[in-house]
């Protein structure tokens, strides 16, 4: 068998080998950076129980986090860096290997990976091929894996996207030598204008309190670069402006399959918002306050029926200086204007069913798994239905959208249990203000 390998860096800081001999699939950490204390985080994955242990952890090659889960997939956190859907399919196009040879992938798209990775093509000694694989047991072949395609780059999602760069008034695709600074998010003849919808999406959540990635509406024809897809009915796209680069430079990112080891094909069911909380409130920098903006972004995706709030739409970000934030919320998106959906993409914590929505019991099923007080969680939910409910009829009307798109939106939102809750009580309070009070009081929702 042959071996292939790729080195791994953060940034300008090499971290270890990624190979790939048979079916073994693994990273091997370099030495000098396990036990340099003050090493840039590659992944939180990668933590042991305290500190003291980190350097043995990432010294060990047998630890699962840094091994295949079996059939040639990536370790989980190289998994998740892959492209997905159509861009995944021009990729291995390009490349000339299956869209399941997840290695090769990687490989290709190297140079342009989320955040600040890049696995770059190494040429390894006889004997280096040998410690990795067989401990100096063995001699190993080693096979020659290609350099990165020019235009590889790795974004994830299923929408057809581009990687760009803004040139002037024009749109053009990545080079060489220069990263891509925009996804452009092409409209599709399955969802009718969604460009705009996932623009005003932004815009609603923003409106709601939620800190947004910045992005606008273009048209269509400034962009300058071939591609395959075939745009639907709106003459505009989606420039989204990448928080990982130009900060200046790249700043490294991760989703919350990587941070939790899980695979991306678990996206929605390899854990839960209450996992997620659990993970921010051990982060110095986050903490109870990423908790609190997590369920803003979760009641916002109830609002608008973003039925696809799984784990890799949801991210950490780390700074230059070494801090660490929750990353600007993106791919939100009002699904409820097109389809009739259920609940939210992950549970709110185990043992709750499946695609719920926001209630006293799946509140108190999060604060219970998460060790959160439920009166501050209640407070961020009303402060999101609270700020919806004064900007947002406004913001639809003023859209882009389709009339019957305008209805429909503003029809879901007005009908959501934690909205008709909050209108019947700033009734009952604008009645009593005015000396017409009901000395009964019905039943609404608590927030």
């Amino acid at each position: 068998m042959n071996l292939s390998a790729l080195d791994i860096f953060l940034g300008e800081r090499k971290v270890g080998v990624l190979f790939q001999y048979g079916d073994m699939v693994r990273l091997q950490i370099d030495a000098e950076y396990a036990q340099d204390p003050l090493r840039p985080t590659l992944s939180l994955s990668m933590r042991a129980a305290n500190p003291e242990q980190d350097a043995a952890l990432l010294l060990n090659p047998l630890a699962a986090m840094f091994n295949s889960p079996g059939q040639q997939r990536l370790p989980p956190f190289f998994q998740n860096l892959l492209p997905e859907g159509v861009l995944r399919k021009q990729i291995a196009l390009e490349r000339q290997c299956a869209e399941d040879n997840h290695f090769e992938l990687l490989a290709a798209c190297g140079r342009d990976l989320p955040g600040a990775v890049k696995a770059v093509p190494t040429k390894l000694t006889r004997a280096m091929m040998t410690r990795l694989v067989t401990q100096d047991h063995e001699a190993i072949e080693e096979s020659v894996i290609a350099a990165p395609l020019v235009d590889g780059v790795s974004i994830s999602g299923m929408q057809p996207k581009l990687a760009l760069i803004q040139e002037g008034g024009r749109y053009v695709s990545r080079t060489r030598h220069r990263d891509a600074h925009i996804i452009g998010k092409l409209p599709t003849a399955q969802f009718d204008h969604l460009p705009e919808v996932e623009y005003l999406s932004l815009q609603l959540a923003q409106a709601a309190g939620v800190t947004t990635c910045q992005a606008s509406l273009q048209p269509l024809e400034a962009i300058l670069a071939d591609h395959g897809y075939a745009p639907g009915g709106s003459q505009q796209f989606l420039a989204v402006q990448r928080f990982d680069r130009d900060q200046p430079g790249r700043l490294h990112v991760e989703d919350f399959c990587q941070i939790l080891g899980v695979d991306p094909d678990k996206k929605y069911t390899g854990a839960s918002y209450a996992d997620m909380a659990l993970v921010m409130q051990s982060v110095a920098g986050l903490g109870e306050a990423a908790c609190h903006e997590l369920l803003r972004r979760i009641t916002v995706n109830e609002l608008i029926g973003n039925y696809d709030g799984h784990l890799k739409n949801f991210g950490i970000r780390y700074l230059a200086d070494g801090a660490i934030e929750l990353s600007p919320a993106y791919d939100v998106v009002a699904y409820g204007v097109y389809l009739n959906g259920s609940g939210h993409a992950l549970k709110f914590a185990d043992g709750q069913p499946k695609r719920t929505f926001l209630s006293p019991l799946t509140l108190r099923a999060f604060a219970n798994r998460s060790g959160m007080l439920e009166p501050p969680l209640r407070h961020v939910i009303s402060e999101v239905c609270k700020k919806a409910l004064k900007t947002w009829p406004d913001l639809i009307a003023a859209s882009q959208l389709l009339p019957h798109q305008k209805t429909r939106l503003h029809d879901y939102f007005m009908n959501r249990e934690i909205i008709s809750g909050l209108r019947s009580r700033q009734q009952k309070q604008a009645a009593k203000a005015a000396g017409f009070a009901s000395s009964s009081d019905d039943n609404v929702a608590p927030y």
